[in-house]
């Protein structure tokens, strides 16, 4: 049994590592000079391999996918498999790192540990096209190179600069399959002349909602030049879409009768306190003057004259200030994909494709997303090592 695995990332090497342990020869073509290179970006660099709170509820994609894959392969399976590899993990509040806290650790364990199984990996990989004739594929290159089973682990569009151009939805629509859109998630979002500019650089913990959609993330928000960033916009973003509303609360440790007293004893307690001086005992200096901007007031203005409505009206904003989304930032900026294989196209309990046999998909090319946390890469971990152990059975 011979089995080709394309894409030497995540969920590539790990298929590959299973299937040689199940008895295929494997070999793994990468069109990269080097293999594994999203690997190095996880986690600002020190790899968050999983997370000990893993359910479907972080993901997006069919959850009767979702739940087959981490219950075939699970937390403490990804565990067991990198310790028998020699890495030792470490936690943070149930996120998981090698203990190296160095996600070049896990790239090149996973690569050498895969060679040492008699894996082949062949860097600078070119693939042209893809063809299934009778039992076996065949995948140009500069030469022509068949197999018997074959594992598509390309990934998506995010991050192309690590190798993810989308080629393996070309190969799967080659091969008879159909394709969910493919668009940026886990990504910052643009808000086209939107009033917190003033702002830039400022960072502050907060909560981002889409009251439509009754979603919420806390956690520390960046302002941008050109909308908001940081890991709760990540997570709510794959929900946006062109003129999407926003709300940022501000102040999510009070509630609304608390900040009125807040302010109340902050414009009491010293005469003749200018609302921007009163503002910044809450907030950073630059978000004070953008929201008394927005508000349509001067910031030398002495808080003690704003009417019982007027402070009404700013605690609002406080609690939720208004933003539109104009879109996503895009693939470049972007850690996962939203879209790829869909569910229905696959045996949830395989990986195999239902339309062709002896064709495995693993990874970010299947139509499944998680949130910030080691979410993606579990999927990654499980994905792949399903399918390595499919196609060798």
């Amino acid at each position: 049994m011979k089995t080709i695995v394309i894409g030497a990332g995540a969920s590539g090497l790990t298929a590959a590592i299973f299937a040689a342990q199940n008895g295929s020869e494997v070999v793994v073509l990468e069109k990269e000079n080097k293999s594994s290179k999203k690997i190095l970006m996880t986690g600002n660099g020190k790899c968050n391999l999983t997370n000990r709170d893993m359910t479907s509820n972080y993901f997006y994609g069919d959850p009767k996918l979702i739940t087959s894959v981490l219950s075939l392969f699970g937390v403490q399976d990804t565990l067991n498999f990198f310790n028998q590899m020699g890495i030792f993990t470490t936690e943070k509040n149930g996120y998981v790192y090698p203990r190296s806290r160095q996600a070049q650790t896990v790239a090149d364990t996973l690569r050498e540990y895969a060679v040492s199984l008699g894996v082949k990996i062949k860097n600078n990989a070119k693939i042209h096209k893809i063809k299934k004739s009778g039992t076996k594929f065949f995948i140009y290159t500069e030469i022509v190179i068949e197999c018997d089973a074959l594992i598509l682990a390309t990934g998506g569009k995010a991050a192309p600069a690590t190798g993810s151009d989308g080629s393996g939805y070309d190969f799967a629509i080659q091969l008879g399959h159909t394709i969910h859109v493919p668009k940026p998630a886990l990504t910052s979002l643009i808000c086209e002349n939107h009033p917190l500019k003033k702002a830039s650089g400022v960072r502050i913990m907060g909560t981002v909602a889409i009251p439509a959609q009754k979603k919420y993330e806390s956690g520390e928000i960046q302002i941008t030049n050109y909308g908001i960033s940081g890991i709760p916009v990540f997570n709510i973003s794959r929900l946006t879409a062109p003129g999407t509303e926003l709300m940022i609360d501000f102040m999510p440790e009070f509630s609304k009768a608390e900040l009125a007293d807040i302010l109340t004893k902050i414009i009491t307690c010293r005469q003749n306190i200018t609302l921007h001086k009163a503002l910044c005992g809450l907030l950073n200096d630059k978000l004070s003057i953008s929201i008394i901007d927005f508000l349509g007031w001067d910031k030398n203005r002495i808080a003690e004259t704003l009417s019982e409505s007027q402070r009404n009206s700013l605690v609002e904003i406080l609690k939720a200030f208004p933003l539109t989304i104009h879109k996503r930032r895009g693939f470049e900026y972007a850690q996962v994909t939203q879209g790829g294989i869909p569910a229905e196209e696959l045996n949830i309990h395989t990986m195999e494709s239902k339309l062709v046999e002896k064709l495995y998909f693993a990874g970010e090319i299947i139509d499944v997303d998680g949130i910030c946390g080691g979410y993606n890469l579990q999927f990654a971990w499980s994905s792949g090592a399903i399918a390595g152990r499919s196609c060798s059975s």
